[in-house]
């Protein structure tokens, strides 16, 4: 039986990020995956990434929050906006390790 992890992270409004509409990052076993809607009435957007393919993280602070930039081989990236320094630095720690 395989155990599977999952790991999700959102924005918050306190560390910058939008309101009604926060940014989300979610970890498994397999992918990180990036969702956020532009509008209240637009779509989903969403971009998985395997975590095989991922090349580089990077973490910077952003006023009140911090921003999380990770990006792959085949030159997609994420960009997160609103996350706070600690859940940056764990997903900085699951997708390094």
């Amino acid at each position: 039986m395989n155990i599977m992890h999952a790991y999700k992270f959102k924005s918050s409004v306190i560390n910058g990020g939008r309101p009604f509409m926060p940014e989300v990052i979610e970890i498994d076993d397999s992918y990180v995956t990036f969702r956020k809607k532009k509008s209240l009435f637009s779509a989903l957007h969403s971009i998985s990434i395997p975590l095989k393919n991922i090349v580089n993280i990077q973490v910077s602070k952003s006023g009140y929050g911090v921003n999380i930039l990770i990006e792959s081989f085949s030159k997609s990236s994420i960009l997160g906006k609103g996350f706070s320094a600690s859940e940056a630095s764990e997903i900085k720690k699951l997708l390094t390790s």
